[in-house]
C-alpha cells in the first residue's frame, strides 16, 4: 500500500520544510517540499499537485472551484495561515469532499505583534530617515513625539490585535478598540475601552489595522475616514494592504491630513508618491517571517494535514460541514 502523500507548496513553509522532513516521514507520510511550482500560477498548482492527498497552502492565487474539481485525490488543504481572505472557496472544497483548515499557532500572531510595534516606533521617531541621513554625513536632530502615554487605537481584537494589545501597557497607554465580536474577558483585563470606529479614528494617536480582508473590510480605510483622525496621528497597518485605499492614503499624507503611516507591505499603485514621501515607511510584507513564527505555523499546518488523513478532526476547520 503506497504512502498518502503531503505536498508543502506554501512559500513561508518551504523555507524550514527540510527541518520537518523526518518528523513527517516517520509518520508514514511522503513528504513532497520543493519550488518547482509557481505558487502565482493556478495552471502550475494543478497538474503538480495531481496523486497528493495533502497540500499545505495557500498560494498566492485565488483556488477557484476547478482546483479542487481537478484533483480527486486531495483530501485536505492545510493553510499555514489564521484565515484565507477569500482565496479559498471553502463551499467549493466542500463539494470536493475536501476539508481546508487553517493554522492560528499562537506564535504567529506575537511575531506580527512585534512587527506592528517595530513599524510604529520607527514611524514615529523617524528611525529609517534619521539613518538614511547618518549614511550622507547629514545629523539632523528633529524632535518627534514619544508614544509613551498616548492613544492607542486598534482596529479588530484577534489574536494579533490582542497581542497588540498587550504589549501597549509597558508604554503605559491609553487603549481603545473597535472590534463586532471582542473578548470581554481580554478586554476587562486589560482594561480597554471599546468604541465605535468613528470615535476609533477620532482619538486614536496610532491607529493600527488588524483586520481580515473581506468584502466588507476591503477599502474600509480611505479619505473620509483618514479626514477623521488627528493631524498628529500616525496609522499602523500590518494587516493586509488592502484594507486601506493606497490613493487617499498618498493624498493623506502629501496634504498633512495625518501625520505619518507604517505599512507592511509595498504600495501597488501609488508608488512613487508613497514610496518617497518621507512620513511613511513600509516592509515586503515580513510581518509574519520570524523563525520562531514560521517554524509554529508550518508545524501546526502540517499537523492539521496529517490528523485530517489519520481520521482525525482539527480544530480550525474552515468548511465543517463537509464532514456531514
Amino acid at each position: 500500500m503506497s504512502k498518502p502523500r503531503i505536498r508543502v507548496i506554501n512559500g513561508t513553509c518551504l523555507d524550514v520544510a527540510e527541518e520537518l522532513r523526518d518528523w513527517v516521514e516517520s509518520q508514514g507520510f511522503e513528504f513532497v517540499a520543493n519550488r518547482e511550482i509557481d505558487p502565482f500560477n493556478l495552471e502550475e498548482i494543478i497538474p503538480g499537485s495531481e496523486g497528493f492527498d495533502g497540500i499545505i497552502g495557500p498560494f498566492y492565487t485565488p483556488v477557484i472551484p476547478r482546483y479542487f474539481e481537478s484533483l480527486p485525490d486531495l483530501k485536505v488543504l492545510s493553510l499555514a495561515s489564521s484565515g484565507y481572505d477569500g482565496v479559498v472557496d471553502p463551499s467549493a472544497a466542500t463539494r470536493a469532499g475536501v476539508v481546508v483548515v487553517s493554522s492560528p499557532a499562537p506564535e504567529g500572531a506575537e511575531v506580527v505583534a512585534d512587527m506592528t510595534w517595530g513599524l510604529l516606533l520607527a514611524i514615529v521617531r523617524r528611525i529609517p530617515q534619521q539613518y538614511e541621513l547618518a549614511q550622507r554625513g547629514q545629523y539632523e536632530r528633529k524632535i518627534p513625539p514619544t508614544v509613551y502615554g498616548k492613544t492607542l487605537g486598534i482596529l479588530g481584537l484577534g489574536n494579533i490585535g490582542r497581542a497588540v494589545a498587550r504589549r501597549a501597557a509597558g508604554f503605559e497607554m491609553k487603549v481603545i478598540a473597535c472590534d463586532t465580536q471582542p473578548k470581554m474577558d481580554f478586554v476587562r483585563e486589560q482594561r480597554i475601552e471599546l468604541v465605535s470606529f468613528e470615535e476609533l479614528l477620532s482619538r486614536s494617536d496610532f491607529l493600527s489595522i488588524h483586520l481580515r480582508l473581506n468584502p466588507d473590510t476591503r477599502g474600509i480605510v480611505g479619505e473620509e475616514e483618514l479626514r477623521l483622525m488627528k493631524p498628529t496621528a500616525y496609522l499602523i497597518n500590518t494587516a493586509r494592504d488592502e484594507l486601506v485605499k493606497e490613493d487617499a492614503l498618498a493624498d493623506a499624507l502629501e496634504q498633512k491630513v495625518i501625520a505619518g503611516a507604517a505599512t507592511d507591505d509595498a504600495p501597488r499603485v501609488e508608488i512613487e508618491r508613497l514610496l518617497h514621501n518621507p512620513n511613511h515607511i513600509c516592509t515586503p510584507h515580513l510581518g509574519n517571517r520570524a523563525i520562531e513564527g514560521v517554524r509554529a505555523v508550518s508545524r501546526f499546518a502540517i499537523q492539521n494535514a496529517i490528523d485530517v488523513l489519520q481520521g482525525r478532526r482539527p480544530e480550525n476547520v474552515l468548511n465543517p460541514e463537509v464532514y456531514d
